[in-house]
Formats: structure tokens, sequence, C-alpha cells
């Protein structure tokens, strides 16, 4: 099917919560508080984590625009619930608790790791100490233990504690996970604490799948008696930041790749055949191609042309009718700012096409080659994304710094937008507890 630029913004920004329009209600006045927060994490399929708190952080950013009342206590609160969990998807990822035995095969493969033999130590220091002690942040497990390069193993973090990968090696296994968050503060226990029942109920072997010893010693890996039955992938180590590589295919179709397509065509909702993480997999060029062909011949998805943009678009097939009819809305609602990693921005060539919109987060480019500011943040108005806004909160003076608030060439700043600027910038600094609004520049 074909639809204009204008009606594939609304469809995506109404498919990822963002849209007001006449006869639509905003997720931010349906979904409220706590179960709020959860519906809206079931509803984006994941939520990217990140530590950095110039404001406040990633997550709780692209909650906030969604979810009436937000606060980040509710988050927290599904954390400490045990309705969510954190792992891999996008990037680490808040996702939904149900999610966990479809992940349950990656986690296994993940025990496959090279690293963990020369770190099996280590592992079974922070095994041990948590089973002793209850759950616990990384600083309280292994502080003064060795580092990575004084055991014989060097990766591109050779300065790290061995304790760190340690974690992460037993986080990537499903053998411990994220029980707690406190601020940027993770807290781990061993995955039997953490797994609700009726969720570990689901997994192959039930309950006593997420049951281990205190101690790695004489331990068998889970996924070694299923690898050549199987063949459930191969995984490969990556970078500090993704501590293995992206999910390689299995010799034959498995489930859990077709759960992953699926949950990133509904996170993504209009894809295109080039984003590198394309399904959340490891796929080729060919493999993709191939994939949508075959996904458009079943039915289940449609291939979209945009009008006047070169790259091609796939959408779910039940999406079709809404891709039809958002020509027709018209949209409305605040101004919104918009978090670096929300799921809006994931695609940043999906930014160009549809918004005529190029965006760069600037948060790794040195100070003096920067356009837009450290933690420029998209401005959304209506449709459009009309500008960005570089904000800095002084948590001590009780002030948030706005460095820089630039609208985009071509953009007029009409009394009614510099109304919706003033209020939502008031909304922000209050949000974060504020009351002052200082502008450096002026």
């Amino acid at each position: 099917m074909q639809v204009t630029k204008a009606a594939a913004r609304r469809f995506l920004l109404l498919a990822q919560g963002l849209l007001e329009a006449p006869g639509v209600r905003p997720w931010a006045k349906e979904l409220r508080g706590k179960e709020g927060a959860l519906a809206a994490v079931e509803r984006l399929e994941a939520v990217q984590l990140d530590p950095i708190s110039v404001v406040e952080r990633n997550h709780h950013l692209v909650l906030r625009n969604r979810v009436g009342g937000y606060r980040p206590g509710h988050l927290d609160g599904l954390f400490a619930s045990r309705r969510v969990i954190e792992y891999l998807a996008n990037a680490r990822c808040v996702l939904p608790m149900a999610d966990l035995p479809a992940f349950w095969p990656i986690m296994l493969a993940a025990r496959q790791l090279p690293a963990r033999e020369t770190l099996a130590g280590s592992m079974a220091e922070v095994l041990g100490h948590l089973r002793a002690h209850g759950e616990a942040p990384p600083r309280e497990m292994g502080n003064e233990g060795p580092r990575l390069m004084g055991i014989g193993y060097h990766p591109a973090d050779k300065s790290s504690k061995a304790s760190g990968r340690a974690i992460d090696l037993l986080w990537l296994g499903g053998e411990i996970l994220v029980s707690r968050r406190a601020g940027n503060e993770k807290w781990y226990d061993l995955a039997e604490r953490v797994v609700p029942p009726a969720v570990a109920d689901l997994l192959p072997g039930g309950r006593a799948a997420v049951a281990g010893p205190n101690t790695m010693e004489g331990r068998q890996d889970p996924a070694r008696g299923e690898r050549e039955e199987a063949d459930v992938l191969v995984v490969g180590e990556g970078s500090v930041a993704r501590p293995w590589g992206t999910p390689s295919l299995s010799a034959a179709p498995a489930d859990w790749q077709s759960f992953l397509l699926d949950k990133y065509m509904r996170a993504y909702r209009l894809a295109d055949l080039g984003d590198f993480r394309f399904g959340w997999q490891n796929y080729t060029a060919a493999e993709r191609k191939a994939l949508a062909a075959e996904k458009v011949a079943s039915g289940e998805w449609i291939d979209v042309a945009v009008e006047g943009v070169k790259r091609r678009y796939y959408a779910l097939a039940a999406d079709r009718r809404l891709l039809e009819e958002a020509e027709g809305w018209k949209a409305g609602g605040p101004v919104r700012f918009i978090a670096p990693l929300d799921n809006l921005l994931w695609r940043r060539e999906r930014l160009q096409d549809l918004f005529d919109f190029d965006y760069t987060w600037e948060v790794y480019t040195p100070a003096a080659k920067r356009r837009y500011g450290y933690y420029a943040m998209p401005i959304l108005y209506q449709d459009r994304l009309i500008g960005r806004m570089d904000p800095r909160l002084d948590r001590k003076q009780g002030v948030l710094v706005v460095n820089r608030l630039q609208l985009e060439p071509g953009v007029k700043e009409s009394v009614r937008l510099k109304g919706a600027l003033e209020k939502a910038l008031q909304a922000f600094a209050s949000w974060h507890g504020v009351e002052e609004i200082r502008y450096p520049c002026d």
C-alpha cells in the first residue's frame, strides 16, 4: 500500500502512544500510575534503559510521556513486585516478566560463552554471596576481587573487575536477574527468588529450571545437553556495552526467532530492512529480504511505500486499517520533549524519512563538535518534530537549566506554539521537582 508521510508518521505516533487525535484516547489519559506503567511497557514491547542522569533517566522520560501521573517509583515498584525484567532487546531494556519464557532459550545459549570457563571462580563467588546474603548491588559482590587482566582473560574492558563481568555472564544466562533498582543502582538476586512461580512453571523443566546451587562447582551446563538436538543458537562476545553479540540464527527455525521478530515488529510498527537491529537478530541482507517477501506473501506483513521516500517499509497486516485512516486524522496534543533513546527515535533513518528530521545523540560527540547539545531532546508538537531542547537539572540549586532551545528551520514561533512550549517546560521542571527555569543564553 502507499501512504503519505503525514499518514505514516501519525500512524507511528499513535502506535507508540504519542498522538492525540479526535476519537483517539491518548495513552497518558488512559494509563495511570504503576498499572499504567506496566501497560505502557507491554504496549511498547520494550523500554530502553540508560544510566545518564542529566535530567531524569531515559526509561523514566519515555514512560512520563505516555503514563498519566507517572513517577520513577512506579517502575521501581514493578521490579520489586516481579512484574518486569531487564534483558537485551533493542539494547538493555525493561520487558514484561511474562516474556521471560520466550527469552529462556537465548539465556540458556548465553551459558555457552567461552568467558564462563575463565570466570568460573568469580561466578561461583557471586552466586555464593547472593545465596548467603540475599539480593545485592554489584559493589557488594567481589569489590576487592581480581581485575580481568589478572586472571588471563583479556576483553576490551580488561581493567574491569572480574566480579563485574561474572555478574554480566550470570545475568545473560538467566541465573541471576535484576531484582530491583534504586536510582541508577541495580540490585541482583538469584533467578529462583525473582521469577514468580506462575512464570517459572512455563519454563522447560518448570520451577526447577531457575533453581541452582550456590557455587558453579560440578554444575552441568543446562544448554550443553540441548545443543546437538536443538542447535539453539551460537553466541559470540561483543563489546563492553553489549557483553555478547546479537543472537545468531539456528540451523533450523526456532520459536525464539519468531518471538523476537514478532516482538520487534510490534515495537517498531514501521520497519525497514536496512536496520542493523532488524528482528533483534543477526540476519544477513539476503535473509532479511527473503523473510520480508515470505511474510508479505503469507499475509502477516504489508509492504508500505511512503510517498516521496525511497526506502521501503513493512508493517503488520493488522495495522492496514490504521494506516489507511491516519491521513484523515488531525493531530493535536501538548508539546512533548522526547528522550534520546525513546522508542520513536530508535531508527534515525525513519525520522529523516517521515519527519524530515535529522537527529544524532551528541552525548558521545566531543563538546567542540556538538551542534545541539549534550542531551538534546527532540521536541514533538502535534505530529511534527519541530526542534530540540538541551536541558540540565541543577539538583543542588533546584533549577532546570535550558542550555539551548532551538526550532527547526521553517518552524514559526506563533503565539500558540510559544504558549505550548512554555507550558511544557514548566511541567517538565515541576515533574523534576523544581520550579525555576534558567536560560544561560539569555
